[in-house]
């Protein structure tokens, strides 16, 4: 038999919302940085690799996000399945007793 596993959901949840807060640090940061100067051929190469570098941040942090968003929602799912396997055990239990 497996050991419980035990779920902290509110430093799960505040674990997730500094993540959510360095990412938006991360956006800003991509924001503010400004556009490449124009120098012929070379910088449209740079150009095009900080704008890729720029968008895969983005989709990280979409996905991060996603994750949290994720993790918040199965943290909901396990407490209201939780409570309601002790509900069930409280019916049975009211069951034996009679």
């Amino acid at each position: 038999m497996s050991d419980p596993i035990y779920v902290d959901r509110d430093n799960m949840t505040r674990r997730m919302g500094l993540i959510v807060d360095e990412l938006d640090g991360i956006d800003e940061a991509l924001a503010s940085v400004p556009a490449a100067a124009d120098g012929g051929a070379a910088s449209a190469l740079i150009g095009f690799i900080a704008g890729a570098a720029a968008e895969a941040a983005n989709e990280y942090s979409g996905a991060v996000r996603l994750v949290g968003a994720v993790t918040d929602s199965v943290l909901d799912d396990v407490q209201a399945t939780e409570e309601q396997v002790l509900s069930e055990i409280s019916h049975l239990e009211e069951g034996l007793e009679d």
